[in-house]
């Protein structure tokens, strides 16, 4: 690993200069190589240590020339509003500068571990010299003094094309940035690759010779209280948000830019005017007010302090190295903390602003220019809605609990009154909620944080949280309350937990997603829905599974089988205990999208679980309207109606359950079998009504006196309250969020219905449930019918990743959402353009959920290190280099992990048409299976083994299975 700063300090000349030993050349790309024995990985060493030897007049002021560049200023520029604005649309729900998404294109080595980065390294620095040219730590060894020159190791030549992983349009910026442009036509020019290339040329005069750099030293003084740090050593503390992203603020400013500025011809001409005959970056008088330490005694510089901060935070508040001892040795800062430092005034900018070459200053306006107050300033946010999702009646009836998505609260309502009475704070996205048999604990999954929240129902507090799966959803007590068994969609699997403990005791495995649970009547049996099919085979109907769990021994006893069925999700058990209900979709995936016309491209209705296992399928839709996106069921105490949301169509199904029985019963085998999953008619024979509600119903529960059905509609913030005998709403209990509808709810709220299609038949959520996958493959009758069938693609975190389709057919969101969706899908009228708009909106700003696999700045585990080695890698374990174009992360490039460009990789298949197909992004591959552009792989090492036997879609079959595994480990962190 390259040395750090402290291991170079008895080597420097002067307390200024960066290690004479780095006498390296970035441009010097051609001068001769020659490979080592046993190459060591190179790291990051920071274009400070690149600006020892590549600044000055004698390296054509390289470093210089970079400092007044943009690409300085990229980390800075992610404090800006205009970040946020873009962060927000692109689904990102932190600040710019902790996001991978945005540090990937404006920082160096943002994915870099700390063992590739040296302590000469700052993230801060932005774009700088080894984001283009690599991690430069060997280059700069091999040029330290008494190396061999035949040893010398050059540097990556990036080709022009390299630029534009990251300088590619995005979406992201283009519809925030032409609303305030920094420079006239700026937005409105597409970006020229060519005129950008001139814009950061910094070339090597033919007789450069490398030189470490040396300015001249500043004054020190004996006895002098504190030293100088540096700017990059204050933004430790100044560099944060809630701080005013200060230093961010300064990076901004033509202070930052005062040493280079001294690099250029006018300096030049301005010292000779002077009389100034040396370099002005090598001259006291002007580095007097160039940089930061030459206009006052101090006690020296520590070794973060770089001359070529230029005008830095000590320049005008003094040396900081007291100030910044005395805030590390506080845990708690007061505001007005300001130890060590000086006071400024207007002396403090006059004494070297006061004349400049006969301008007068204007002070005031200058205070403005660089302006950096301590707190963030005041950004208008989208209005917090509420969203609920699920709901439950505490023990006694008296009570209603709403778990609200949004606000990531519990919303608690008095079931006589029928009004909202409180709002508890519980973990992110809680999504269900369910009590102890005693109500004195309600249990609240929270899907964000991977968490169970327990809440003292009395007190109305939570009084634990406790670790559970990835993204928990559905929660139910055993019949004692002694047993929590959470099912956990994103890891497939149910968390058993002891109640008193809360410790989990053993983890049981479901299929794929699962959804909700339900306990029997006896306390015997619980079933849980599963909202993905089962891994079928290619071109092979869906199969959904119901996981029944023997409740007394906590194992799994069997797995019930729904042919042809998928998105399982809420789920009921009929008071006698002799069967189950639980929604479902049938999407006839395997026909071409000509049968919307008949209504059966997607058919909704209700799996019948019976004790013995036995499952039956019916339809709740009609021949001339659908029931889009069945949602939730319920019954009636006493078992003779059964409630049924549509998400899609904002609507609760009355069912008549001894008339559904007898449809099922009368049936013959083969008609249970065959025709009452696909009959369009039978709904008539057992639905007696249809009650419109609020805006996406989702959650239903029935009061304990059956008198009232409550229904979380969750994209109006409401409760809807249903009379079941009456079969009509009589209340909306509000649950106090904000009443302007934004443009992304607006969007979320034409997403989720159904009106968009042919007879409701579907809504995006119905193939896009949560904004993310199916798990299907389609047959879009735009490619031809029965040809080149096509995996659903997750829209999470897609705004920038385009063209879309997996042949790259729709440049933008617009045209894959606008005419030509119904034209080839829901065969009715496109959105208007308003609409449009709202929706293309909505869909970007959905976020990619945090990775389970690596939490937001965790180290990679050993596999996953080794993993990132082979993703990485030139050269096969033989030493054959292998090709740039067949290399993962020549296609699959950070940040994005996509190159948003269309390759052949030898995957094209008998029905499919193009040889060609647009590469996907990798963010969250995990969880986003099947793979592979027609889902024929289920899982990440089936593309490398079994579908790339010639190493046409990178070079895997070197590989020894430990390889391959690592690779899948790292992939994962993505």
């Amino acid at each position: 690993m390259c040395r750090g700063a402290n291991d170079w300090a008895s080597e420097r000349a002067s307390i200024l200069s960066l290690p004479a030993v780095l006498a390296a050349s970035l441009a010097c790309l051609a001068w001769p190589t020659t490979a080592r024995a046993q190459p060591r990985k190179p790291v990051y060493v920071g274009a400070k240590v690149c600006a020892t030897c590549h600044d000055g007049p004698n390296m054509g002021h390289q470093a210089t020339l970079w400092m007044g560049t943009r690409h300085a200023k990229a980390y800075a520029s992610l404090a800006t509003p205009e970040a946020r604005s873009i962060a927000a649309i692109s689904g990102v729900p932190i600040e710019p500068q902790r996001s991978p998404l945005c540090l990937g294109c404006h920082a160096t080595g943002s994915d870099a571990e700390p063992a590739e980065k040296d302590d000469t390294f700052s993230l801060r620095d932005g774009v700088q010299c080894e984001k283009c040219h690599g991690p430069g730590s060997e280059h700069v060894e091999s040029w330290a003094p008494g190396k061999d020159g035949s040893a010398r190791i050059a540097l990556t030549n990036p080709l022009p094309a390299d630029c534009m992983n990251c300088h590619k349009e995005k979406p992201s910026h283009t519809r925030i940035l032409p609303a305030k442009p920094r420079r006239p036509n700026r937005a409105e020019t597409p970006f020229d690759l060519m005129a950008a290339l001139k814009a950061v040329s910094h070339p090597t005069p033919k007789d450069a010779k490398p030189v470490a750099m040396q300015p001249p030293p500043f004054p020190t003084r004996e006895g002098a209280g504190a030293s100088y740090i540096g700017s990059h050593a204050c933004a430790e503390c100044h560099d944060a948000a809630e701080k005013g992203s200060q230093f961010c603020k300064w990076r901004d400013t033509p202070h930052a830019r005062a040493y280079a500025a001294l690099g250029t011809p006018h300096a030049k001409n301005v010292a000779l005017e002077k009389g100034i005959n040396d370099d002005p970056q090598m001259s006291t008088e002007c580095l007097k007010c160039h940089a930061t330490a030459y206009h006052r005694d101090s006690a020296g510089a520590a070794e973060t302090y770089s001359v070529l901060e230029g005008v830095g935070c000590e320049a005008c508040h003094g040396p900081g190295s007291e100030h910044a001892t005395a805030a590390a040795e506080l845990k708690e800062r007061p505001r007005t903390f300001k130890t060590g430092l000086l006071a400024t005034s207007s002396e403090t900018c006059t004494s070297c602003h006061d004349e400049n070459r006969g301008k007068p200053f204007a002070h005031e306006e200058a205070l403005k220019a660089i302006a950096h107050p301590a707190r963030p300033p005041a950004v208008s946010r989208e209005a917090r809605y509420k969203t609920p999702l699920r709901l439950a009646f505490r023990p006694g009836g008296r009570e209603v609990y709403v778990t609200c998505e949004a606000s990531a609260t519990v919303c608690v309502l008095d079931s006589k009154s029928m009004t909202k009475v409180a709002e508890i704070p519980v973990g992110g996205q809680p999504t269900d909620v369910t009590f102890s048999p005693d109500g004195s604990r309600a249990y609240v999954t929270n899907r964000l944080d991977d968490s169970l929240s327990v809440i003292d129902a009395t007190a109305r507090r939570v009084t634990a949280t406790v670790p559970v799966g990835d993204e928990p959803h559905g929660v139910r007590t055993d019949a004692s309350g002694r047993t929590l068994y959470v099912v956990n969609t994103a890891s497939d699997d149910i968390s058993v937990l002891d109640a008193k403990t809360l410790r989990e005791r053993k983890r049981l495995s479901a299929s794929r997603s699962p959804w909700s649970i339900a306990l029997s009547p006896d306390g015997g049996r619980m079933l849980v829905t599963n909202a993905l099919s089962r891994f079928v085979p290619f071109r092979e109907p869906s199969v959904s599974e119901i996981t029944a769990v023997d409740a007394s021994r906590e194992v799994v006893d069997d797995r019930h089988a729904a042919p042809g069925a998928n998105m399982l999700l809420g789920i009921a058990w009929h008071p006698s205990g002799e069967f189950a209900l639980a929604t479902l979709e049938r999407t006839k995936n395997l026909v071409p999208m000509t049968r919307m016309t008949q209504g059966w491209t997607v058919t909704n209705g209700l799996a019948v679980i019976g004790a013995d296992g036995q499952v039956d399928q019916v339809l709740l839709d009609d021949p001339g309207e659908s029931f889009p996106d069945p949602t939730d069921v319920a019954f009636t105490p006493d078992g003779t109606l059964a409630l049924v949301t549509s998400s899609g169509s904002d609507r609760v199904a009355l069912v008549d359950v001894a008339r559904l029985r007898k449809v099922i019963a009368v049936a013959t085998p083969r008609e249970r079998e065959d025709v009452l999953p696909n009959h369009l008619g039978k709904a008539s024979e057992f639905v007696i009504g249809r009650i419109a509600t609020g805006i996406n119903p989702r959650g239903l529960a029935v009061a304990p006196d059956g008198k009232t059905a409550w229904v979380a509609c969750a994209l109006e913030d409401a409760v809807a309250v249903i009379d079941i005998a009456a079969r009509k709403e009589v209340r909306r209990v509000d649950l106090g969020g904000p009443k302007e509808i934004s443009r992304a709810r607006f969007g979320e709220r034409l997403f989720n219905n159904a009106g968009i299609a042919l007879r409701r038949q579907l809504s995006c959520h119905t193939c896009h449930p949560d904004g993310h996958v199916d798990g299907l493959t389609y047959d879009i009758e735009a490619d031809g019918i029965g040809t080149a069938p096509v995996d659903n693609r997750t829209l999470r975190g897609i705004l920038d990743t385009g063209p879309f389709k997996w042949n790259g057919g729709n440049a933008t969101l617009s045209r894959q959402c606008g005419p030509r969706l119904s034209v080839y899908f829901t065969r009715i009228q496109p959105y208007t353009s308003e609409e449009l708009e709202a929706v293309d909106h909505y869909i970007s700003t959905i976020p990619r959920p945090p990775n389970r696999y690596r939490p937001l700045g965790a180290e990679l585990t050993p596999a996953q290190r080794r993993g990132k080695a082979i993703f990485e890698r030139t050269a096969t374990n033989d030493g054959r280099p292998i090709r740039k174009q067949n290399r993962c992360a020549t296609c699959h490039f950070p940040p994005l992990y996509t190159d948003r460009e269309r390759h052949d990789i030898g995957s094209k298949m008998a029905p499919d048409i193009d040889d060609k197909v647009d590469v996907p992004h990798l963010n969250n591959i995990y969880d986003s299976a099947p793979y592979m552009h027609n889902g024929i792989a289920a899982t990440l090492e089936e593309i490398w083994t079994v579908y790339n036997p010639r190493d046409t879609h990178g070079v895997t079959n070197d590989m020894t299975k430990d390889q391959l595994n690592d690779l899948i480990e790292y992939l994962k962190t993505l």
